[in-house]
């Protein structure tokens, strides 16, 4: 049985070469204890992140004084730390007990003869990260490559820390995960592991297994108990053999565990207890969902499939990649994992892919996705850099960290792939020429972990790299890719329609945050589009001039920086718009569109759907759409415009479409209704009408559209430079929409709406005269809004809810961010 003591709260800590002692926080870190003295300024705010530099080369001191009463009996008692971040000398009552050098993973040390009745002490002595990962470096025989600092592969510690194209460099130090003193006596049970070995028919075929310490020479059994909503679904006892207790049982008419959109998520309890006689010596008690994760590669016509089946049932994976919420991770609470991950939900996502270059995230991150349907695609620890993995002790970090991950987190049924690294294999390939060497981390993603992955959990598929797949590893044919010609290779959004990946798994466009976040980082004289604060918080190089390059292509200039704000966030959903209706249009063909990113770390300019205080950019709301079980797709084709139903959904569905076709001015042009059959978990052509008969004059000529990228609008016709088409599809008691321009919108004949607005309660209300687009609703008060960015058909009424009382509204459009210089 095991007991724990929790060591978290109030500690002492100080610089090592000081001597008085301050109050900190565990869990926590040296920075947020400076701040909370302030003796650091905020890092987020202006530039101040520079302050935190300076802290990089110091070396610092935790303390922690309790009181343990040896009247109770015991066969062993450890010091059990859940994340020292990273490198630190651990002593307990003065004397040395251990190293640690590894952020990812917990730390525990056998101190059964070293407690003490009454007063014990608990020191942790920090390295400086930063001089410790350039000893190493400096030593090493060999220099490895890095898209940053080229010491950080090095150390096993967030990557990210050390900057990143969305982040600052904040070498975060301290104990940022709890601390407690486990106490055991007789057994413990260790590393128990539910997964679901077969489905046949009508039943699951489910194992159970756990390890034993056990401290007496008792002859032991188990009894492992399932069950759903407080009714057992099946028990059995079993002996436990050679310190392992190992049972396969039958569960009859199972509920299955599927993604958000897909299906429901049960979870079921999972009891194993360990018996002597009829005495529970010890018990651990867990949740887990019964659920196949099958990753289908099959050859076709374009190459090899790379679908995610989940029960048989193949999903299209809706969502996007997640970085860590915070360079400070001590402040992330369970309460805001669950707010993000309720966010992904009801975006109708249903993955996220957690980035290589942060952390193996906090245990509310997992249960929540376990409960909300959210798969998680998993990489291991190793971004955009070479790893020294020919040495024998980075071998051996690789080989700990990974056994300790699949021990922790293997029971989410939400966790459907572990992938090795991120970019490191078209690393190889493309940026640093090596091809596909044995060593520079390659061992690591090829031997050591597919061989930890299938001994520890042969319950999911494993993924050498993201990208992966062909001889080149960002091949459209095979595999996962990363698209990045857009954005980074400057090509503009329209490129995605030419791609044929098989799955996604990155690719972006950068927006400004929301305008209360501009503030909020900023001072009076820093809100212009490059001041040096502005463009301290944009971490990509040139990451201003493409936001001014792809707006202005698209938009037109902006009347002043709040409009800036506006416009680069209509432009990042549109882009990202583009790229997902394309790819959804070719289901299965292409099988998965994961935007980067989902979150950001700190306030800034970034590819993220919501900036760092959780307020939804225009892309968030348009992902509510665009990720929809449902979506119309309308898109130019031949002589017209071709109308696609795209479903998710799993039985066939009638659905009535309306196509509504407007000029920019209000005159509405043309309508047309019909009846259409969605094919489950497929795409169908509804209908293709020639511009004519949607009311636009429309008489294709042979001259050319555009001549050196200026549109001519008599080649093009004005009447389509002066037309929208809206489609509206209801299926069942939903309503889906979506619309269609004819070109870039600082081409098109906008007419400035007349936006009608009231507030009632907290909801706002709006209605436009005329077509009106990129509508942003601007609130007084901080409130959540549950849509925003709306494209607004004329003589609709949009209900839009607040979270509270939204106080002063300002309603927006392109018309008026837009400078008409």
């Amino acid at each position: 049985m095991e007991k724990r003591i929790s060591l978290n709260g109030v500690w002492q800590f100080r610089e090592a070469s000081e001597s008085s002692w301050n109050d900190g926080k565990v869990p926590g870190c040296v920075q947020l204890d400076l701040m909370a003295l302030n003796k650091l300024s905020d890092p987020f705010y202006r530039m101040n992140e520079i302050e935190c530099h300076k802290l990089e080369e110091k070396e610092w001191v935790y303390r922690k004084e309790f009181n343990f009463d040896l009247s109770e009996e015991f066969d062993e008692i450890r010091l059990v730390f859940e994340g020292i971040d990273t490198f630190a000398d651990v002593y307990f009552n003065g004397e040395f007990i251990g190293r640690t050098e590894n952020m990812f993973i917990p730390h525990a040390f056998d101190i059964t003869d070293m407690i003490k009745d009454g007063s014990n002490v608990v020191e942790v002595h920090f390295d400086s990260p930063v001089k410790t990962m350039r000893a190493i470096e400096n030593n090493s025989p060999v220099k490895l490559e890095s898209s940053c600092d080229t010491g950080r592969p090095y150390v096993r510690k967030a990557q990210y820390a050390y900057g990143w194209d969305w982040g600052p460099r904040i070498a975060q130090v301290g104990l940022w995960r709890g601390v407690y003193i486990s106490v055991i006596k007789d057994a413990k049970i260790e590393n128990p592991f539910f997964y679901t070995e077969k489905i046949q028919k009508d039943s699951a075929y489910v194992r159970v297994s756990a390890e034993v310490q056990s401290y007496t020479d008792l002859d032991f059994n188990a009894e492992i108990t399932v069950s759903l909503n407080g009714t057992v679904c099946s028990r059995e006892v079993v002996p436990v053999v050679y310190g392992e207790i190992k049972a396969t049982l039958k569960i009859d008419n199972p509920k299955l565990w599927y993604p958000n959109g897909v299906g429901e998520q049960p979870l079921y309890d999972i009891s194993i207890k360990l018996l002597v006689d009829e005495e529970v010596i010890d018990e651990v008690n867990f949740k887990s969902g019964i659920r196949i994760v099958k990753l289908i590669r099959e050859k076709d016509s374009e190459g090899e499939s790379f679908i995610f089946e989940i029960n048989g049932v193949k999903v299209f994976a809706k969502g996007a990649d997640w970085i860590p919420a915070d360079n400070l991770l001590p402040r992330l609470t369970r309460e805001d994992y669950y707010e993000y991950i309720k966010l992904a939900k009801d975006a109708n996502m249903n993955m996220l892919r957690i980035w290589g270059g942060g952390i193996y995230e906090d245990p509310a991150f997992y249960e929540a996705c376990d409960q909300m349907g959210i798969m998680v695609w998993q990489d291991f620890m190793y971004a955009c850099a070479q790893y020294p993995d020919q040495f024998e002790w980075f071998q051996q970090l690789a080989v700990e960290e990974a056994e300790a991950v699949l021990l922790e987190l293997r029971n989410h049924p939400s966790i459907v792939l572990w992938c090795g690294n991120n970019e490191n294999n078209v690393g190889f390939y493309s940026w640093w020429k090596n091809g596909d060497p044995k060593y520079l981390g390659n061992y690591i993603y090829k031997e050591i972990l597919p061989q930890i992955c299938a001994k520890y959990d042969p319950s999911r598929p494993y993924w050498v790299s993201s990208p992966y797949g062909g001889e080149d590893p960002n091949s459209e044919s095979e595999g996962d890719r990363h698209q990045w010609n857009v954005w980074s290779g400057w090509a503009d959004y329209a490129a995605y329609v030419a791609d044929r990946s098989r799955f996604v798994s990155e690719f972006g466009f950068q927006a400004m945050p929301n305008w209360k976040t501009v503030l909020s980082y900023t001072a009076p004289e820093d809100r212009s589009i490059l001041s040096p604060v502005m463009v301290a918080h944009n971490k990509m190089v040139e990451g201003m001039e493409r936001l001014i390059r792809f707006m202005v292509g698209h938009l037109g200039f902006p009347k002043d920086l709040r409009s800036f704000v506006y416009l680069t966030q209509f432009n990042q959903a549109e882009a990202i718009k583009t790229g997902v209706e394309h790819w959804r249009s070719r289901k299965f063909m292409t099988a998965g569109t994961l935007y980067w990113q989902f979150n950001d770390c700190w306030p800034v300019a970034s590819w993220s759907c919501l900036d760092y205080y959780k307020r939804k950019k225009a892309l968030y709301h348009y992902s509510t759409k665009f990720y929809a079980n449902v979506l119309p797709y309308l898109v130019q084709e031949g002589d017209g415009i071709t109308v696609y139903g795209i479903s998710d959904l799993l039985e066939d569905a009638d659905a009535h479409v309306k196509i509504l076709c407007y000029s920019l001015d209000g005159k509405k042009l043309g309508e047309k209704e019909l009846d259409a059959r969605l094919i489950a978990n497929d795409v169908v052509k509804i209908a293709h009408f020639r511009a004519e008969e949607l009311g636009i004059g429309y008489s294709p000529k042979e001259m050319p559209v555009d001549v050196l990228h200026c549109t001519l609008p008599v080649e093009k016709n004005g009447e389509l430079l002066n037309s929208v088409v809206y489609v509206r599809m209801t299926v069942g008691d939903n309503t889906y929409d979506n619309y269609l321009v004819f070109d870039r919108f600082r081409n098109l004949q906008l007419t400035q709406p007349s936006i009608d607005y009231r507030v009632e309660g907290d909801k706002v209300i709006l209605s436009s005269d005329v077509p009106a687009f990129g509508v942003f609703i601007e609130t007084e008060n901080d409130v959540d809004l549950s849509d925003n960015c709306l494209n607004m058909i004329p003589g609709e009424n949009y209900t839009v809810k607040c979270s509270g009382q939204p106080g002063k509204v300002e309603v927006l459009d392109l018309t008026r961010l837009i400078s008409k210089i």
